[in-house]
């Protein structure tokens, strides 16, 4: 997993305490969805809510 990926995980763990990989998938490595120039990163929380934690790619 990448430098970036891991910041983004990072990141939610910051902001929600306690995640976990969206939609039943079994790890985190495919919570993760590029879109044009952002990687987008998934995740469920305690109250079974998903969020989405995004950075913007290197030129």
């Amino acid at each position: 997993m990448n430098r970036m990926k891991r910041r983004l995980i990072q990141r939610a763990r910051e902001t929600y305490k306690t995640i976990y990989p969206c939609g039943g998938r079994p790890s985190f490595s495919e919570c993760f969805t590029h879109y044009e120039d952002k990687v987008l990163f998934w995740f469920d929380t305690e109250d079974r809510s998903t969020h989405v934690v995004t950075d913007e790619m290197p030129a």
